[in-house]
């Protein structure tokens, strides 16, 4: 009935190692007591039943003491995105209205109407063997109030607070362990657990499912420490004999293509699923000849924050043989539909599940319509044993690595400045990225503006990841449909006959 009665329910496996952070290791009643004490130091400070905290940081030990802490205290959990700039971070704060920020930013960078706390003094409280430990025996039924707020980027302005109940995450958790056949109450009390390796962020649901799954099933958790870094990949993965990896698809790129990659040992790895973005057949082949073991493991996640986690997944041996795009069937609990499909069944991609999520923080307009369906913005088509294929989207997002950015985000940041009269933002094809953020600008007439000027301008305002790393830069005015909208394909078909040397599509 609440998240936190997965840690209680994780006591099975009390005696086993469950984080591993550089030299660090916590068994699970270690992490548990842990928790314990900063859940009592939060309390103190405030915080209890439907109290918003938010984390922004990058994935540590802290991030997810910090995260179980608040759930023990009947908390809400708000996920900053850690690559926000100071300015979006606020702006996000401020939707969110948090009472306490946990963050490892810089002292001060961040001031609003809620107090702060460094990730470091969450740190120093959780090894105080002194401090007192929350009582935690008995879990409060939650199933239909927040636990998570976790932001979307949507097709429009700032990034959008998605409201995300108990219910949406112990059903999400429920079809991820159904799907891998590790239902807890399956397991027999000497059920080896598995070694999973966690690259994906955590203020993303994939991030969230990984750490949440090896928990229940009584696995070890390897932390990376700070950014990602394909050596210190390898390294994990030869040091920690990591198992599974989740992981999106540039990440994977990446490491296998690193020219380290042959020095380490990877033979331990079984299982790769990846999601963020579409899985190419070539990354794929490239995957299971790096990993002999995996012919058959490497398999395809399709989701969403709004839908509450996992849509569809297949292993490599379903997706095999299948024409392009396929990612899986749908998971149990969940129903896809193709909506308005044209003469090639092509539509756009609907889904109705018990995970979905209670709508965007701040605005009532229901997030389904009135039968429960939410429309994804993603085309594509199923075939006749029910297996679903991606063809495109029809929101204006760029996924670069695995995160979504906003077109019109961007664009509107971009017309911020003086010198810019008009703004394009276009998804260009990136072999490793899968897609890089592209800005057509018109200047205003006179201005010595440069690329430069405006790529600083925009990294003040966004996430590192959503500024822009290719420019054009003309005085022309866009080209425009009939009803007075950019014609994108039109400018990304300019921007190519302007001899700009843009990377095929």
């Amino acid at each position: 009935m609440s998240l936190v009665e997965f840690l209680i329910d994780a006591r099975r496996w009390a005696d086993r190692p469950f984080i591993v952070q550089g030299d660090l290791r916590l068994s699970t009643q270690d992490f548990e007591r842990a928790v314990r004490r900063v859940a009592r130091f939060l309390a103190a400070q405030g915080i209890g039943r439907g109290t918003s905290v938010m984390l922004l940081g990058y994935n540590s030990l802290e991030w997810l003491l910090s995260f179980w802490a608040v759930q023990c205290l009947g908390g809400v959990a708000v996920l900053g995105n850690a690559m926000w700039g100071n300015a979006q971070a606020k702006a996000s704060a401020e939707l969110a209205e948090p009472v306490l920020l946990i963050t490892d930013r810089a002292k001060g960078s961040l001031q609003g109407a809620w107090f702060t706390i460094a990730f470091d003094e969450i740190g120093e409280v959780s090894r105080d063997a002194t401090a007192e430990l929350l009582c935690l025996e008995h879990a409060p039924e939650m199933e239909d109030e927040t636990a998570v707020v976790m932001f979307s980027s949507g097709t429009s302005g700032d990034p959008k607070a998605v409201v995300i109940s108990h219910r949406s995450i112990i059903a999400n958790i429920q079809n991820l362990l159904v799907l891998t056949g590790r239902l807890p109450d399956e397991l027999a009390p000497g059920a080896p657990g598995t070694i999973s390796l966690l690259t994906m962020p955590l203020f993303h649901m994939g991030g969230i499912q990984i750490a949440t799954t090896t928990l229940l099933t009584g696995g070890t958790l390897v932390l990376l420490e700070g950014r990602f870094d394909p050596v210190t990949v390898l390294a994990l993965i030869d040091q920690e004999k990591v198992r599974v990896w989740g992981s999106v698809p540039t990440m994977v790129s990446r490491v296998v293509e690193h020219e380290l990659f042959g020095k380490f040992d990877t033979t331990s790895l079984r299982s790769i699923p990846m999601g963020g973005a579409a899985l190419s057949d070539d990354l794929r082949a490239k995957v299971q000849k790096a990993f002999p073991s995996m012919q058959k493991r490497v398999g395809s996640l399709y989701g969403m924050t709004e839908a509450g986690g996992v849509v569809a997944a297949g292993s490599s041996a379903e997706i095999e043989g299948r024409p392009k795009g396929c990612v899986g069937r749908p998971l149990p609990l969940v129903e896809v539909r193709i909506d308005a499909p044209d003469e090639k069944g092509v539509g756009e991609i609907m889904v109705r599940t018990a995970t979905i999520t209670g709508g965007y923080l701040r605005d009532p307009k229901p997030i389904t319509d009135r039968q429960g369906w939410f429309a994804t913005g993603d085309r594509g088509w199923l075939d006749a044993e029910g297996y679903l294929y991606l063809v495109g989207r029809s929101k204006d997002i760029i996924i670069r690595a695995g995160e979504n950015i906003a077109c019109v985000q961007v664009e509107q940041c971009l017309l911020q400045h003086g010198d810019v009269v008009e703004a394009a933002v276009v998804p260009l094809p990136h072999a490793d990225l899968g897609e890089e953020v592209g800005a057509v600008v018109v200047l205003r007439p006179g201005t010595a503006i440069t690329a430069e000027l405006l790529r600083a301008h925009a990294a003040a305002l966004l996430g590192r990841h959503e500024v822009p790393s290719r420019w054009w830069l003309r005085s022309e005015a866009l080209p425009t449909n009939a009803t007075g909208k950019v014609a994108k394909r039109e400018v990304l078909a300019q921007w190519r006959q302007a001899g700009l040397d843009l990377p095929a599509c």
